[in-house]
């Protein structure tokens, strides 16, 4: 047996590889473009360019690779139609739907195949920074009566909305300031630590967005507001925080409008 074994396992490996398929040969990528190089959250982007492959079918799959995550989440498209003969001109339009997260992106082409997956660099795309806003606040809630309270402080609630098309949690350093004297002597936070405006704080931080998914966001932090005031009062606060910019590197302070307590 031993005699014949060599010459057959020979015969098997050149029969293999004389079977075996030639290996397969790389698209070829020229003529990138992409128009406008610059965009804000929710604008479209022209890509173009040409590619050569030998084998059409075997494409399985064509597609964008680069731009930042929460814009693919909110349903940004970005595959491309399959090549349908070995030399095909693109030109295809991508809205970059909001959220975007700015910044500047290097966007990759990738096709796959049923063997191997290729890239091939597209080009460079900045998405423009948009400044928070601040669409809603207040306390929840809004008041108490001065002469109804049978405890030292009342727990409640304060609430901000942000938008941002580049996600919410780009707003950071939220921070309740009180607009006059009276207001700064009210408001206590964590709820359950006396701890005063005093203490070389000038404002009372809140929870911050936390979600860059998503174009708004509703945060809520626990508040704890003095009852015994003697007398019916308004007190007015505002919430300020910071946007920074990944392109410029600067950051823009962000205001609300007034957000009003009552104490009837």
């Amino acid at each position: 047996m031993k005699a014949y074994f060599a010459p057959f396992a020979l015969i098997v490996v050149l029969a293999l590889t004389a079977c075996a398929s030639p290996p397969e040969t790389r698209p070829v990528v020229s003529d990138r473009q992409i128009s406008p190089q610059e965009i804000s959250p929710g604008q479209r982007i022209t890509v173009a360019f040409n590619l050569e492959v030998k084998e059409p079918d075997a494409v399985k799959r064509v597609f964008i690779r680069g731009l930042p995550k929460n814009t693919v989440l909110a349903g940004t498209q970005i595959d491309l139609p399959l090549p349908d003969r070995q030399s095909t001109p693109y030109e295809a339009e991508i809205e970059v739907l909001a959220p975007a997260a700015d910044g500047q992106y290097s966007l990759e082409l990738v096709f796959e195949t049923s063997a191997k997956t290729y890239f091939a660099p597209l080009g460079s795309l900045a998405i423009r920074d948009i400044p928070s806003r601040i669409i809603y606040s207040q306390f929840v809630p809004g008041s108490h009566a001065a002469t109804d309270c049978s405890l030292h402080t009342k727990l409640l609630k304060f609430e901000y909305a942000v938008a941002d098309d580049n996600g919410a949690s780009d707003f950071v350093a939220p921070t309740l300031f009180p607009m006059d004297a009276g207001s700064k002597a009210l408001v206590f936070y964590p709820h359950w630590q006396p701890i005063t405006w005093l203490e070389g704080r000038q404002g009372i931080v809140l929870d911050r967005p936390t979600t860059d998914s998503v174009k708004q966001e509703l945060v809520s932090s626990d508040i704890r507001i003095l009852c015994n005031v003697p007398q019916a009062t308004l007190h007015e606060y505002v919430v300020k925080g910071q946007n920074g910019s990944r392109l410029t590197g600067k950051s823009t302070t962000i205001g609300s409008d007034p957000a009003r307590y009552y104490v009837e």
